[in-house]
């Protein structure tokens, strides 16, 4: 993109990394770790943490290396080659092209517990017109905006937590849910410890996602993989103690495993407590639809400055902004989000088949990464990775794995007829 566009610093990208990662996930996910692992709830999140090193490690160095529009097809590019980069580019578009869709009707159907009434398609199809608005103004000031929420987010949930232990009883009891433990690590402890990893695993991806916005970023070289490993800091801490105060207040009240914040929340604040948590709610709901349609309209240009889409994607206005990119993303979410919902798919068709394609995108760069490297600790890390995807791809369902599978065969497809001059991104 063009030199002159405004771009974000880093403490934009990294905002943008945390509200991207950060979903709505986190008010019941907390709750549903602590119905497995009881009072040591907090322990999967943080043994994910840690398993997730070896590939926040990959998608650093190629920020380091090749920061672009391209994110982490770029990336394959650059490690395996172009047709196999012309393969994720395919699985990238068509995972977009439905994901973006569930996670704001998600997010409106949650919006839709706080409001009754409200209308889910309508609320959706809102929210990425925001995401559309934040890019027409660029991302500097979009960056900004991302930045402020992201603030009020993290001081928002760290209130309630840190507000519950001021005010928490001396004994919460024994009273745990039923396939809980009571703290002690025990046999049985660990492996509810273990049976949690599933589920908490969704809550640490999106890094990628961030890659997309490298030209947006001042210096994204640096300022890249350095969000990267900050956003992760911020997201492991919230994440942890958010869960570990979930695990030591709740009971074996069934609301405790499906809206854990908002009984945190109402335990110690009331009526009042609710109110902050359908309002930090709608904040991360916004955030994150947000900085995966500013990612995903990145995607959608340099799919185009590769030849795999039409090249007028990749046309930039005076300021540098892909105008066309985005309006095209906006005009495609909002037709999947209107057939979802007119022709009763469901929003968990549209996870189903999209949800689990990252994956493979994450295996190709760390086999890529594995593949550049000469000395045994960075190969060893990049073998490190590849196991974890694996056992990530473990939970791998059919329909997934054809839509997947169907994408890689077009973007071959495609690249048979891209010139051989294409730009790379």
């Amino acid at each position: 993109m063009d030199r002159d566009s405004h771009r974000m610093g880093l403490v934009a990208a990294t905002a943008m990394s945390v509200t991207i990662v950060v979903g709505a996930g986190l008010l019941t996910l907390p709750g549903l770790s602590y119905a497995q692992a009881g009072r040591l709830g907090h322990l999967p999140w943080l043994l994910m943490s840690v398993l997730m090193l070896p590939l926040l490690a990959v998608f650093a160095f190629f920020a380091r290396r090749h920061p672009s529009a391209g994110g982490v097809v770029g990336y394959i590019r650059l490690s395996l080659g172009p047709q196999l980069g012309a393969a994720s580019e395919a699985i990238v578009i068509g995972t977009f092209s439905l994901g973006l869709p569930a996670i704001a009707m998600i997010g409106a159907t949650y919006l839709q517990q706080t409001l009754p009434g409200l209308p889910v398609a309508a609320t959706a199809i809102g929210m990425v017109t925001i995401g559309l608005l934040f890019g027409m103004f660029g991302l500097r000031v979009s960056g900004a905006v991302q930045t402020a929420i992201a603030t009020l987010i993290v001081l928002g949930l760290l209130g309630l937590c840190v507000g519950y232990w001021l005010h928490a009883p001396s004994d919460t009891g024994s009273d745990v849910f039923p396939l809980a433990g009571s703290g002690v690590l025990s046999a049985d402890a660990l492996l509810g410890v273990l049976s949690a990893l599933p589920l908490v695993l969704f809550a640490y991806t999106g890094w990628e996602i961030t890659a997309f916005l490298a030209e947006d970023m001042q210096d994204p070289a640096r300022n890249l993989p350095r969000s990267i490993w900050a956003g992760f800091v911020i997201v492991t801490l919230l994440y942890v103690f958010v869960a570990w105060t979930v695990a030591s207040a709740a009971t074996a009240d069934e609301g405790w495993r499906l809206a854990p914040i908002a009984r945190l929340a109402d335990s110690w604040l009331g009526v009042a407590g609710l109110r902050l948590t359908g309002i930090i709610a709608t904040l991360l709901i916004l955030a994150n639809v947000t900085g995966a349609f500013l990612s995903t309209s990145r995607a959608l240009f340099s799919a185009g400055r590769d030849g795999l889409l039409p090249r007028a994607l990749a046309h930039v206005d005076q300021r540098g902004l892909p105008v066309r990119a985005m309006l095209t993303g906006w005009l495609l979410y909002v037709v999947v989000i209107l057939v979802t919902q007119t022709s009763g798919l469901g929003v968990e068709t549209l996870l189903q088949l999209a949800g689990q394609n990252f994956f493979v995108l994450y295996l190709l760069a760390a086999v890529g990464y594995t593949r550049l490297q000469q000395r045994t600790g960075p190969r060893l890390l990049g073998l490190a990775a590849i196991l974890l995807v694996l056992a990530m791809m473990s939970l791998f369902s059919l329909p997934g794995i054809l839509y997947c599978g169907a994408l890689a065969l077009l973007g071959l497809w495609g690249a048979r007829r891209t010139p051989r001059d294409a730009v790379s991104g």
